[in-house]
C-alpha cells in the first residue's frame, strides 16, 4: 500500500472506501492512473478527506477527474473546491442532472489527447439514462468499470445484504437487476459488451466489490450472456 492507495500494477492504484446511501452500506472504489505527463487521472473518487488529499499529492498532481456515469455523481463539490485547476470530465447527462457542478469536458468514445494511447474508453450503449463509460488501462491490462459489474461479498449489513440479494448481486459476480432495468436497446448494449470483450485485459476493477483478477474476461462474458439472442 502506498500512502493509503494500493498499487495494482506500475502506474495504477486503487482505494476502496465505505459508502452509505440512506440505510444501505457498500464499498466504493476509486482508481488513480499516473499519465505520461506525470499528472493523475482519477476515476469515480470517494469522499475527499485530509488523508486522501495527502496521498494524492504524494502520487502526483491531479490533472483529470472522471465521473463515468450518471450514477457516479457523488462527492464532486469537494473535488471541484480542492482542485480548481484540474479538468473535470463526465458522462453525457451528468451536467444536465447537476447544473451546479462545473464539469468542463463531456466524455466521448475518443480519448482526449491527455490519455490517448494510455487509456481506451467506450460508452456502453443502450442505457441512455446511465451512459456508463468503461476504461481500459492498457499497460496494466485493467478494465475500469463503475456499475457494469458487481463483485460483492457476503460481509454486508442485514439491510444491505437483503437489498443486494434482491438486486441479484449478493455474494457473486453479477449485473445488478436495478442496472438491467435501465437497458433500452439490448442489441446496442450487446455490441458494446462485445467490443469490451475484444480488448486485452486480465483484471476488472469494479466500482463495488472485490477486484476480479481470476478469469476476468470469462466473468464479464458470463454476466452478460443474458443479452444473447437466446436470452
Amino acid at each position: 500500500m502506498e500512502n493509503g492507495f494500493t498499487p495494482l500494477a506500475e502506474g495504477i492504484w486503487e482505494l476502496d472506501r465505505p459508502e452509505k446511501i440512506g440505510v444501505v452500506q457498500f464499498n466504493h472504489r476509486m482508481i488513480v492512473v499516473r499519465l505520461p505527463s506525470g499528472g493523475l487521472w482519477v476515476h469515480s473518487p470517494v469522499h475527499l478527506d485530509a488523508e486522501i488529499l495527502t496521498a494524492l499529492a504524494d502520487l502526483g498532481e491531479v490533472e483529470h477527474l472522471i465521473a463515468p456515469s450518471t450514477f457516479h455523481d457523488r462527492h464532486w463539490p469537494e473535488y471541484f473546491a480542492a482542485y480548481p485547476e484540474a479538468h473535470f470530465h463526465c458522462a453525457p447527462g451528468v451536467k444536465e442532472e447537476h447544473p451546479e457542478l462545473p464539469f468542463n469536458e463531456i466524455l466521448t468514445d475518443s480519448p482526449p489527447d491527455a490519455w490517448d494511447g494510455e487509456i481506451d474508453q467506450i460508452l456502453v450503449a443502450g442505457m441512455p439514462k446511465v451512459n456508463e463509460f468503461v476504461f481500459l488501462h492498457k499497460s496494466s491490462r485493467t478494465l475500469v468499470v463503475a456499475d457494469l459489474l458487481f463483485n460483492l461479498g457476503r460481509d454486508l449489513s442485514l439491510v444491505s445484504g437483503i437489498l443486494f440479494w434482491l438486486f441479484g448481486t449478493y455474494g457473486r459476480i453479477a449485473v445488478s437487476r436495478f442496472f438491467k432495468s435501465f437497458i433500452k436497446d439490448r442489441t446496442a448494449m450487446r455490441q458494446s459488451i462485445d467490443q469490451l470483450l475484444s480488448w486485452e485485459f486480465d483484471r476488472i476493477a469494479v466500482g463495488h466489490g472485490e477486484i476480479i483478477a481470476d478469469d476476468a474476461r470469462g466473468s464479464l462474458e458470463r454476466a452478460y450472456s443474458f443479452l444473447s439472442s437466446e436470452g
